[in-house]
């Protein structure tokens, strides 16, 4: 018996009713941002590319113009770290922008503008949190700095071992 109320039938109640619950959140939801019922919400855009060969894994942030990092960019970046930090075959990870222009511009202004305080708070500690397992990672990271590189982009720069920018690349 648990302390939840006792037993399994107490713990089925349970979960039905948070499984409710999270229906009900998920209707409200859709119906905030402007979705129907019928309408399921969409896998999120691919804002960090991950390749693998030769032993280098690159990722590659793409998000145009400014490659501006969001909370989904932020978990796209920590899944790709953890996959080149396991697979056995890779020795280096090297992160760049997508284009020539800029490497990372840093946080998605308009983003932190709608967000609420509690989200910023918890947005900024995933952020901290992806950095640190970025600099604790035990294989060689490298940045490709291959344009401008400002605010929270520099972070991302400053969290790898080695930071390589190509000439005339930008402001740093």
């Amino acid at each position: 018996e648990s302390s939840w109320g006792g037993g399994s039938t107490g713990n089925s109640r349970c979960k039905a009713r948070c499984r409710a619950m999270g229906i009900a959140w998920l209707r409200r939801a859709w119906q905030d941002i402007g979705m129907s019922q019928s309408s399921p919400p969409t896998s999120p855009p691919t804002l960090v590319t991950y390749a693998a060969a030769e032993g280098i894994a690159t990722l590659t942030l793409h998000n145009p113009p400014a490659n501006a990092y969001s909370y989904e960019m932020f978990r796209q970046l920590d899944d790709a770290v953890l996959r080149a930090r396991m697979d056995a075959a890779v020795h280096v990870i090297v992160i760049t922008g997508h284009g020539e222009k800029v490497f990372c511009a840093g946080a998605d202004i308009a983003m932190l503008r709608a967000a609420t305080p509690e989200f910023k708070y918890y947005f900024c500690l995933h952020a901290n949190e992806t950095l640190l397992r970025l600099e604790h990672t035990p294989k060689l990271v490298i940045a490709a700095i291959n344009g401008h590189c400002v605010g929270g982009g520099l972070e991302i720069a400053m969290a790898c071992d080695l930071r390589l920018a190509r000439r005339d690349a930008g402001k740093l």
